[in-house]
């Protein structure tokens, strides 16, 4: 039999699961699409894939990840959307709007994953279940989008939670109960089961979750490898991971002070690279990605310049960060003066989406294999042993 913690350790995790979020985020904004089906694509053609799917194209055999051409094959009269960022941007504003009216601390992945951490609120708004019903009439009321709710003692076991009850719902696991929750789930609910290890799963006739709760450690290393243990307790429901606070958003921030005064653009270009690399190095180790860029140039008369992108989605990787770098530099820098010193910043940082399966991601491609490999040298060695030929163009700077 399993008890719950000493009332002092108890926490109170409440999680929303918003399926489809960007689909959802379109009907709510067109309601003639409300029981068609219809999918946001970021382009027509060629290797263009499937973003999100309404609830009657899923129906019809269409999921996220599809190709275009494969979708309009199995659905005739599929619409296809273009993505509306601006949407998603006002949608997730007024959710977490209700968020501040419940939590003290919520983290939201921009993606229709929300955790709240509603731990002490019983005297304002009720029992937790109480209080995560009240929260979710609101974001029903107010933005028009259903989500499923849970809560539990952590975010693992409300993730999976809402997992089994989804599109819709609110449940409740009990504290000390959640082994006997898990163990009958499937186990592709389990957060960092990807496609290798469900086959693996597969394999040694593992269906739930409570069958890889009953290994012995050794026994669960040596069917999934290093990720065995901690795949084995999550689980049984093990979960000391904090939900992260939105309030005051994240930054980083760097900059290159030239040791003389320079108008040459390969050193500047150099220097801006080397920025990205030492930035993105720091946000990649603490599993964020960055939604805005903020560039920073100091003339060499004081006269300060700046320029921003705004992202339409999270930029992660080394090459993509200085691309978008590159461009707000070419934007921003019109004087031919001599420039005394660059920063950049990255800002309005949030936990990656993929980060709770990031055991065995399905997505996985060999540009983020190559800057996991690049990131690992880099941080046994130093940001400095890796760099492209470009960042040695910058000469002398300190940074």
């Amino acid at each position: 039999m399993s008890y719950p913690p000493p009332f002092s350790l108890l926490r109170s995790i409440t999680h929303l699961n918003i399926i489809g979020f960007k689909a959802a985020a379109a009907e709510v904004k067109d309601k003639s699409l409300k029981g068609r089906p219809y999918i946001i694509a970021g382009a027509r053609g060629g290797r263009s894939l499937a973003l999100d799917c309404s609830p009657e194209a899923v129906r019809q055999g269409v999921t996220p990840g599809m190709a275009l051409a494969a979708a309009q094959r199995r659905v005739k009269d599929l619409l296809v959307l273009k993505p509306d960022p601006h949407v998603y941007d006002l949608m997730n504003s007024e959710i977490e709007k209700v968020a501040a009216r419940y939590a003290p601390v919520w983290e939201n992945d921009k993606a229709g994953n929300l955790y709240l951490d509603i731990t002490g609120t019983t005297g304002l708004f009720g029992a937790p279940a109480d209080c995560s019903s009240r929260m979710l009439c609101d974001i029903i009321e107010n933005t028009g989008i259903i989500p499923a709710a849970a809560v539990a003692c952590n975010k693992l076991v409300s993730k999976v939670a809402t997992r089994t009850i989804r599109p819709a719902g609110l449940i409740q696991i009990h504290a000390g109960t959640e082994a006997e929750f898990l163990s009958h789930q499937d186990i592709k609910f389990l957060p960092g089961m990807g496609q290798k290890l469900l086959k693996t799963a597969a394999v040694t006739g593992i269906r739930e979750i409570g069958e890889l709760a009953a290994l012995s450690v050794s026994h669960a290393e040596a069917l999934f490898g290093k990720h065995g243990q901690l795949l084995r307790n999550m689980a049984l429901g093990i979960d000391s991971s904090p939900v992260e606070s939105r309030n005051g958003a994240r930054r980083i921030t760097r900059q290159a002070d030239f040791e003389e005064d320079v108008i040459d653009e390969d050193a500047i270009m150099g220097a801006i690279e080397a920025l990205a690399g030492h930035g993105g190095l720091e946000m990649r180790n603490e599993k964020l990605g960055m939604c805005n860029l903020k560039l920073v140039v100091v003339y060499s008369d004081g006269i300060r310049a700046e320029g921003f992108e705004k992202t339409k989605r999270l930029l992660v990787m080394h090459r993509e960060i200085v691309s978008a770098a590159f461009a707000v530099y070419q934007r921003t820098v019109n004087r031919r003066i001599r420039i005394r010193s660059v920063g950049l910043s990255f800002e309005d940082l949030v936990p990656l989406g993929y980060q709770p399966d990031l055991f065995e991601p399905e997505t996985e491609t060999k540009n983020r294999k190559l800057q996991e490999a690049v990131d690992k040298i880099q941080n046994r060695y130093g940001a400095g042993k890796i760099a492209r030929g470009l960042a040695f163009a910058a000469g002398g700077y300190e940074h």
